[in-house]
């Protein structure tokens, strides 16, 4: 009975492991820390750590084998750049062979690193970041794994700022993100849809079309109150682009093997 739990053990704790992955949620254009301590980690000498991302991937069936041939393919031609995004050892920050699309948007404080905090920081989140990141240091005391995922909302909710049109109290927002059509919604600390009260305006605008907007609130404005503006792309065919694949899941698994 002894040996029947052995062979149990490493899948129940890689179940375990898999279900307590911590999920962060993030705004488009916000900035965010993601955590990594380890108690074996107090200064930098020796120590070498990395942060890494991994593509969030969902399992659909398929039963084609040429199908599936394909689809495995478009995974292959999907890793375009290193999963490497921050890594540090020799007592600096490494810059060589990292993924571009991150390149002065990530860093870690090394004033932290002496309590064992490894936090990346990561600002101006774009859509395409939503991912699964893994933080990975070692030293002559230990070395350790943190693994989470990051989740980036549809919405972007800019500063909402107040000030005076024609001797008007209005409230204001300006989009940080490009849109094609954008849809702002604005709301007050009851949920209620102000929206037909604010107007919506091109700030500027990219040669593709897009655009970024200032949206002003013309309802009864007061000071007092808290206002939140929402602003998210209504363009099904200019929706942001993410990092999730489908991965087919093979149903008849020992007819592929070669594949």
């Amino acid at each position: 009975m002894a040996s029947l739990l052995i062979l149990i053990y490493p899948s129940l704790l890689a179940l375990l492991i898999y279900s307590s992955m911590t999920e962060f949620r993030v705004r488009p254009f916000d900035n965010i820390s993601l955590p990594c301590q380890f108690s074996f980690v107090d200064g930098t000498d020796g120590l070498s750590f990395t942060w890494e991302r991994e593509d969030i991937k969902e399992e659909h069936e398929v039963e084609d084998k040429e199908f599936y041939k394909f689809f495995v393919g478009l995974q292959d031609f999907y890793q375009f750049y290193p999963k490497l995004i921050y890594s540090f050892s020799n007592n600096e920050e490494q810059l060589e062979e990292r993924n571009s699309l991150y390149e002065g948007r990530v860093w870690v404080d090394e004033e932290e690193i002496a309590e064992g905090r490894l936090a990346l920081m990561l600002e101006q989140v774009q859509f395409s970041d939503e991912a699964i990141y893994i933080c990975k240091a070692n030293n002559a005391r230990g070395r350790g794994k943190r693994k989470m995922k990051l989740i980036v909302d549809d919405a972007e909710e800019p500063q909402v700022q107040f000030s005076t049109v024609n001797d008007t109290l209005v409230a204001k927002c300006i989009s940080a993100g490009w849109y094609h059509m954008p849809k702002v919604t604005w709301r007050n600390r009851k949920e209620e849809d102000l929206s037909s009260y604010a107007t919506t305006e091109i700030l500027e605008e990219k040669q593709d079309g897009s655009h970024r907007v200032v949206s002003i609130l013309k309802y009864p404005v007061l000071l007092h109150e808290i206002y939140t503006c929402h602003i998210e792309e209504d363009d099904v065919l200019n929706r942001p682009v993410r990092s999730i694949h489908k991965v087919p899941k093979r149903k008849y698994h020992n007819m592929y093997n070669n594949y």
